[in-house]
């Protein structure tokens, strides 16, 4: 990453020639809400991570001995206005891969935790209708007589908010997407490009925000097909999919470690370990010790966790690509 970054700086050389109120002009335009370890990099710890004036004399060679400006572990360059040169030159040399992201997510999410729901909208309208109509006991009745990790055992009259949580999140990925358009074709926002990369991550925030509420209420909606560790199958296929997208989005370093960290914490720690089925975790070793032997038991203990293992490392990878691009 170190070498690669270096290597970019050099078609922004003539960037680098700026004066320095011309730069920190530039900087200032930039101060507006990020992410939250953005905010905390950039505007919190500014003044300790700026380290050194790094600039070009005026036949392009560098002034310091050193052959590339020093930088920090995935926070940049330790010269911070070379930090802002070098993301207004990365945004646009990622044009292509942030709109293949954010096609990619639109098409994931869409066909996935979106469509899910989608084929029982009417029956779950009509079951919340009904359900209004009850008697206090035979809503008691109704709510013990549905299995645990069902959204309609503890929202019987929630259906509608949950499809609308789906809508906005769709909605904001769209609006995503006419944004970064927008902003590569209108000059006016030439010198605002930086920004794709704060309200892309916030997106992304919302989205595992949202999902991983629903998943902690209805991580049960496969049991009768594939029994009660079919939240595995849930997990992966519906509600981290959408993830997938950020394979192919250029993101700062910073950026997706804070993402696949609150993904990890959210999905495979928080939600299994506090949701009202219980532990999650717990059906896991539940399945495998009713398979009797020992052998029985690790094999089936080896290919439950096997796919949650795989998840972690392609949020590690997903890290590690970004790191390389970078």
């Amino acid at each position: 990453a170190g070498t690669r970054r270096g290597d970019k700086a050099e078609p922004g050389r003539d960037r680098a020639r700026d004066s320095d109120e011309e730069r920190l002009g530039r900087a200032r335009a930039r101060e507006k809400a990020m992410v939250f370890l953005d905010v905390l990099v950039n505007y919190g710890c500014r003044r300790w991570l700026h380290k050194e004036d790094y600039s070009f004399d005026e036949g392009g060679d560098k002034t310091r001995s050193s052959s590339r400006p020093s930088q920090y572990p995935l926070l940049g360059f330790k010269d911070r206005h070379l930090e802002d040169d070098y993301l207004e030159y990365l945004v646009v040399a990622s044009r292509a891969r942030i709109i293949l992201g954010y096609v990619t997510v639109i098409l994931l999410y869409g066909l996935g935790p979106f469509l899910l729901y989608w084929p029982y909208y009417k029956e779950s309208i009509w079951l919340q209708d009904l359900y209004r109509t009850w008697s206090d006991e035979q809503k008691e009745d109704f709510k013990e007589d549905q299995q645990k990790g069902i959204w309609s055992k503890y929202f019987p009259t929630s259906s509608s908010t949950m499809y609308a949580l789906f809508c906005i999140v769709l909605l904001m990925f769209i609006l995503g997407l006419v944004a970064v358009v927008c902003m590569y074709q209108m000059k006016r926002f030439e010198k605002h490009r930086t920004w794709i990369f704060y309200f892309t991550p916030a997106i992304y925030l919302v989205f595992i925000a949202v999902n991983g509420f629903v998943f902690a209420f209805s991580n049960q909606s496969y049991n009768s097909l594939y029994g009660p560790t079919s939240w595995i199958l849930l997990l992966i296929f519906v509600y981290a999919s959408p993830l997938a997208s950020l394979f192919f989005t250029s993101l700062p370093p910073l950026v997706m470690l804070e993402l696949m960290t609150v993904f990890v914490l959210v999905f495979l720690v928080i939600v299994p370990l506090c949701n009202p089925a219980g532990n999650l975790w717990n059906l896991i070793i539940e399945a495998a010790t009713e398979l009797g032997g020992n052998y029985a038991r690790r094999s089936t203990l080896n290919n439950l966790m096997q796919p949650l293992i795989l998840l972690c490392v392609l949020a590690v990878c997903v890290v590690v690509v970004s790191v390389i691009v970078d």
